[in-house]
């Protein structure tokens, strides 16, 4: 498949044209936060998108131009908590899918996330992903009831995935089961139609990705 061509103004209708995007413009990132755990495998319904960005200076400077291009701007960010820096989250309204939050990572940090980090493949691009350890790391790590949970819900799939048995009447276990078995593709697309309806639209977006996934959507981890 060939690399899509985007007109600046209208900006990605699909996950597949963000991460596409930001593919052909070199930009350095990690796909964090709820995004992250339904690539993991993990249901998590959310409008936004996080971003775990290389904070090299030359890096920022192409993620920018590709958010204006794509006719996002940048919002007035909320007054931070004093332990943490503040994260950039960027707008456009008429966009379903949402905003898009810059997450800050320290030029320390961003290599060892990347190095242990996985890749969803989705048609023909790869999508990094913070490392699932990693990010349940960072759940559980907050103050957050919602964050803790998500935490749980990455220890359920690692059990999962290790093979452990687990009741019969766990609810959330098996819905975590039988989601992790979906497609990158048909993840990403229940996640952009519950975006879309938030904002008022039609449910069903363009099928940019339909018929053209791999069946088995994780390369191996970097190294």
């Amino acid at each position: 498949m060939s690399k899509p061509t985007l007109p600046c103004a209208a900006g990605p209708a699909t996950h597949y044209e963000l991460f596409a995007g930001l593919r052909d413009s070199g930009v350095a990132y990690l796909v964090t936060g709820a995004t992250a755990l339904v690539l993991h495998g993990v249901p998590r319904l959310t409008p936004g998108i996080d971003l775990a960005v290389d904070p090299h200076p030359a890096n920022l400077e192409r993620l920018e131009r590709l958010l204006a291009a794509w006719g996002y701007g940048e919002a007035r960010a909320a007054e931070p908590p004093a332990t943490c820096a503040a994260l950039r989250r960027f707008r456009k309204p008429s966009a379903a899918l949402g905003e898009i939050d810059i997450v800050p990572v320290s030029a320390e940090a961003f290599p060892r996330l990347q190095a242990r980090a996985a890749v969803a493949t989705l048609v023909d691009v790869g999508i990094p992903v913070v490392g699932a350890a990693d990010l349940r790391a960072l759940k559980a790590g907050s103050s957050s009831g919602t964050d803790r949970e998500d935490a749980d819900g990455l220890g359920v799939l690692a059990s999962i995935r290790a093979g452990e048995a687990g009741s019969d009447t766990d609810t959330r276990r098996e819905q975590i089961r039988k989601f992790s078995r979906w497609s990158v593709a048909a993840r990403l697309d229940w996640l952009l139609a519950a975006a879309r309806l938030a904002k008022g639209l039609s449910p069903e977006a363009k099928p940019m990705t339909r018929g053209l996934v791999r069946r088995n959507p994780w390369t191996q981890r970097r190294r």
